[in-house]
């Protein structure tokens, strides 16, 4: 279901998206996003810190 959810990220505009890892590893279908894999919650963390700042 995560490849429909990010297609619909897609078509909301937005530009980078941070999923598990796991589910970054089962995409299949060519996403237009900066998609970024994460382990755990302070990776995603990290990744939202780098973003904002």
């Amino acid at each position: 279901m995560i490849e429909k959810q990010l297609k619909e990220a897609e078509k909301l505009g937005f530009k980078k998206c941070i999923i598990p890892e796991n589910n970054k590893k089962l995409l299949k279908e060519k996403i237009k996003l900066d998609i970024i894999g994460v382990k755990n919650i302070n990776e995603a963390m990290r990744e939202v810190r780098s973003i904002v700042i």
